[in-house]
């Protein structure tokens, strides 16, 4: 009898673990033009962060009917402009979204139908806000150069969506995961950042990559996938660690 309730207790572990962190999976899109990726907080419920350009309407759909039988929590765009919210109106259009998640101090336009401004949350300069009972989302802008950039975190696990240079009198954390959105020159990027980020990975959603943008990552020893090529990168993330692969499309 003793051992069927260990053998018990053991199910009862193992199917908590697959519950809470199984699906757990940081997905950055392929698509022809702008950024788009897909947050799977549980087997249930999905976040999205930036939502295309509105000429890859039909990839960024196809891959959303992949999951209807998930619930979208929430929308971040991390800059309001055309390569990131270029499809949002329609999606609130066909979906039913928890809330939608702005910067404040852009001064980009992204369209919200009026019947769902009231889910409209726009985030101060270091303001964290959670999007689930295990994820959250920090901001942090730059006043010198007018970027900012959005952290993605469940407290361990640290993505980081890079616009512009760092103000490191407001983060001082390193990341795991350094995301490179489309719109980002190479002028953009600062290479003490890299070396004060810190990141293991680096994705890079570039069209055109440069050989002195490669060549900078790789001095600093930071792993690198480009989403040029078609291939979606994968991030199934366990508390502070993860793994990463690259699926072709």
């Amino acid at each position: 009898m003793k051992s069927w309730s260990v053998l018990v207790g053991i199910l009862i572990f193992f199917m908590t673990f697959d519950t809470v962190y199984a699906m757990e999976e940081l997905v950055f899109e392929s698509i022809p033009s702008g950024n788009f990726a897909m947050l799977h907080l549980n087997k249930e419920e999905l976040f999205l962060i930036n939502t295309g350009n509105s000429t890859s309407y039909e990839q960024v759909f196809e891959r959303l009917e992949e999951f209807d039988d998930k619930h979208i929590k929430g929308i971040l765009i991390t800059k309001l402009d055309s390569d990131n919210c270029g499809n949002l109106s329609e999606i609130l259009d066909d979906y039913q979204v928890d809330n939608i998640y702005l910067p404040k101090r852009d001064d980009g336009q992204c369209f919200i139908p009026e019947n769902d401004t009231n889910r409209v949350f726009r985030l101060n300069d270091q303001e964290m806000m959670a999007i689930s009972s295990r994820y959250y989302i920090k901001y942090v802008y730059n006043e010198t150069t007018s970027t900012g950039n959005f952290a993605i975190s469940n407290g361990q696990f640290i993505s980081f969506w890079y616009e512009g240079i760092v103000d490191y009198d407001k983060w001082d954390e390193k990341v795991k995961v350094l995301y490179l959105p489309e719109s980002t020159s190479i002028d953009q990027i600062n290479e003490d950042d890299l070396v004060k980020l810190d990141p293991q990975v680096a994705i890079i959603n570039k069209q055109n990559q440069t050989e002195s943008l490669i060549q900078m990552f790789q001095q600093q020893w930071v792993d690198l996938y480009s989403l040029r090529h078609g291939a979606s990168a994968h991030v199934m993330i366990e508390e502070d660690e993860y793994d990463l692969y690259l699926k072709k499309e």
